[in-house]
């Protein structure tokens, strides 16, 4: 398993930011700058709502310290990049999607280091079992996020050529990866998933659930577009849970802290897929 923990996960990590990178280009930020009504709706929701939620949920109803802590770095996570192709297909507002999921990808690299280093301190007192110093956790996130994400963009944005050749090898190879070390952890925590599967679903449930309510109910507040509520919808629900199980097994050493995120992948999709059927729906009726 500890080629698991420290070659592949982080390896699978490397190689999916790398390939998010290449698919990036300079035009994709001067995006973020537009409608930004939206984006900013979108932006404070995504860093409020979420955590507030995760936070609470998994503080009155997850059943030990380990899977409190891996709740609020799943209710942490950005939107993934899976979100950009569900809104599309779901008619939302393509260009919001992606401006979201760039422009918190690029903070949730500032603040991550910090919500899990306090959710640590406070739920798992592991200054007493890790040693896991400030700047040594923000370098270690750091290193596995933000710098193969630039190296591609830098590939992007010099060699184009080369970056549309390899993206898309490189982003099935690390995800293949990150499945396979899925399977592993699956497999060395299945006690504790059979113990706890039941509750593990309803928090992770519940958490995408009335996340999606909030965000929506306050878009309609705003009066944001239909098309810009699907896209902050789905941003919502598509998280990069990557990063966040490798906070938890590589960095702080626990498996059983991953399950919440390994658990919302599929809860995630499926509750997404039936919010772009319905949107899809809604759509067309309004434009018929």
């Amino acid at each position: 398993m500890s080629i698991i923990d420290n070659i592949l996960l982080p390896g699978s990590l490397w190689l999916i930011m790398f390939s998010m990178g290449l698919s990036l280009n300079v035009e994709d930020f001067k995006r973020v700058a537009k409608n930004r009504r939206a984006l900013f709706v979108g932006l404070i929701s995504m860093l409020i709502v979420p955590p507030v939620i995760g936070i609470l949920i998994s503080v009155t109803f997850a059943p030990t310290s380990a899977l409190t802590v891996g709740f609020i770095l799943l209710a942490t996570c950005p939107g993934g990049m899976l979100s950009n192709l569900m809104t599309d297909i779901a008619k939302g507002d393509l260009a919001l999607s992606l401006s979201l999921s760039i422009l918190v990808s690029m903070i949730y690299i500032i603040t991550v280091p910090f919500y899990a280093h306090y959710a640590l301190l406070y739920f798992m007192d592991v200054n007493e079992q890790v040693d896991l110093p400030m700047i040594d956790f923000i370098w270690k996130i750091f290193s596995i996020t933000l710098i193969p994400a630039s190296i591609g963009l830098l590939v992007s944005t010099y060699k184009p050529e080369i970056a549309s050749k390899i993206k898309g090898a490189i982003k099935i190879g690390g995800t293949t990866i990150l499945v396979v070390s899925f399977g592993f952890i699956i497999a060395d925590q299945l006690p504790v998933l059979k113990q706890y599967f039941d509750r593990l679903f309803a928090i992770t449930f519940a958490m995408n659930i009335l996340t999606l309510s909030a965000t929506l109910g306050l878009s309609m507040l705003l009066g944001l577009l239909p098309k810009e509520r699907i896209a902050i919808g789905i941003e919502h629900l598509i998280r990069q849970e990557g990063t966040a199980i490798y906070i938890a097994v590589t960095i702080v050493g626990s498996r059983e802290m991953s399950l919440p995120m390994i658990m919302n992948t599929p809860v995630a999709l499926i509750i997404c897929i039936c919010f772009v059927m319905m949107s899809r729906h809604l759509v067309r009726r309004n434009n018929g």
